[in-house]
């Protein structure tokens, strides 16, 4: 509220975000992504392309809780565009890979292992503990990942 009385937008989407993170981590995705989609539309009117980057790939995690990975997939492609567009590395990494596990299920096994190693590249330039989870899952997809 307060964000809002002062006209703090950037403010007030970062706060949506995080209450959408809260109610995602309650379970309640529904919830999650009405937060999402709230600051995603203040970080587009803000012009926040982080921000806007962010609320895209949260949309994209909400959807694959819910099972619903065609719809995840289109968020990560979204938020994966504008990471690299920013040069969010650690970002465009975390998408990558998150795009990733929604395609393999989807018999999209090269797409899944491209995507796969250009998030590992990522993580092992910026010396990411993530690294070893996308090697892991790499190796049994047969993508080769093995150090």
């Amino acid at each position: 509220h307060i964000s809002r009385e002062i006209g703090d937008r950037r403010g007030e989407g970062s706060i949506l975000g995080n209450l959408g993170l809260a109610f995602a981590d309650l379970g309640e995705v529904r919830k999650a992504i009405e937060h999402y989609e709230a600051a995603l539309r203040i970080s587009r009117e803000i012009s926040d392309r982080r921000g806007e980057g962010n609320q895209l790939g949260n949309l994209g995690n909400a959807y694959s809780a819910l099972g619903e990975a065609q719809r995840a997939i289109e968020y990560y492609d979204a938020s994966l565009k504008i990471r690299r567009e920013i040069g969010d590395r650690s970002g465009e990494a975390n998408v990558s890979f998150n795009f990733a596990t929604q395609c393999f299920p989807l018999g999209e096994r090269d797409r899944a292992i491209g995507l796969a190693r250009e998030a590992l590249a990522i993580f092992e330039a910026i010396e990411s503990p993530h690294a070893e989870t996308v090697r892991k899952q790499l190796t049994e997809w047969g993508g080769g990942a093995e150090k």
